[in-house]
């Protein structure tokens, strides 16, 4: 799926949430007590600023926010119509428009807005894909971990569970930080185009990050089939990520130092395989700088 500028898109969908999702929460608490009409709008207008400015000012830190808070909207316009029962035309039109808004702030392209928002100069960021041992399973555990420590308390004190709801807030909302740090290390792994080349960062995968420069590149493309076993020195940073892979060869060596458990050992490598979320961009990008041909 490709869509033109995708973040300004979301954006303006995601502005006009409190006319359907907002809409909906609010006729379902209708006949609930005030302090829980009150403590719920809260929670929904907080979420609400906090994905709508994160979407405006385009920082990595923005990106998390609006992966983590944005598809909460689905769970909490199914868990709020199990709690009080909403009318099928408002229901349908609010799941319309955050499984729109969920959907748009999940595309690859709205994150390669987010995380270039840091480039300046002549620079251009890409953002790199979720390892698959992170992306099947342990981030959509991860990501209900963050969602129930955040509202889970606030969400018992409006019921007037005060103790409860106390207890829940100084364990949840910990838990919660810690959990978004976690998330929030996916959203800091790019490739960044420089006038020198290109270079790739990702902690997850190496100690540092390293330049490929320009003179040094001998090509760039799509992994073949046989890379980890041509029998060339080469060096995996994709971590075995869902989709394209791509490939670039270098004319001499780079010294790239891979994340393991034990003692760190520099390696040095003619060819380096790494994952995009947009290999076509990338490539595109790559001839304009005419680093490729």
């Amino acid at each position: 799926m490709k869509v033109n500028n995708p973040l300004a898109i979301f954006v303006v969908v995601w502005a006009t949430a409190p006319f359907s999702i907002g809409v909906a929460i609010d006729a379902a608490l209708q006949q609930d007590t005030v302090q829980r009409q009150i403590g719920v709008s809260v929670c929904f207008w907080v979420g609400w600023g906090l994905v709508l400015g994160s979407g405006i000012i385009r920082r990595p830190w923005g990106l998390t926010v609006i992966r983590v808070l944005t598809p909460t909207t689905l769970p909490a316009l199914f868990a709020t119509h199990l709690y009080s029962h909403i009318s099928a035309g408002i229901l349908v039109v609010a799941l319309i428009h955050a499984t729109l808004a969920s959907l748009l702030s999940l595309l690859p392209e709205t994150g390669n807005a987010m995380v270039d928002g840091l480039s300046y100069g002549d620079e251009k960021r890409f953002l790199l894909r979720v390892p698959s041992a992170i992306a099947i399973g342990p981030l959509i555990l991860l990501w209900a971990v963050v969602v129930l420590g955040l509202i889970s308390g606030p969400i018992t004190v409006a019921s007037e569970n005060w103790i409860i709801g106390i207890l829940l807030i100084g364990i949840g909302w910990p838990v919660s930080a810690f959990g978004f740090r976690s998330i929030h290390q996916l959203a800091r792994r790019w490739i960044v185009f420089v006038p020198n080349g290109f270079v790739i960062h990702d902690y997850l995968a190496t100690r540092e990050p390293f330049l490929l420069r320009r003179q040094d590149i001998l090509s760039l493309g799509p992994a073949p089939a046989n890379a980890e076993t041509d029998g060339e020195e080469t060096v995996d940073v994709s971590q075995f990520a869902l989709g394209p892979v791509l490939q670039v060869a270098l004319h001499g060596e780079v010294e790239v130092v891979p994340r393991t458990r034990g003692v760190s050992e520099v390696k040095l490598a003619k060819k380096i395989l790494f994952s995009p979320t947009r290999p076509g961009a990338v490539l595109q990008e790559a001839r304009l700088r005419r680093l490729v041909r």
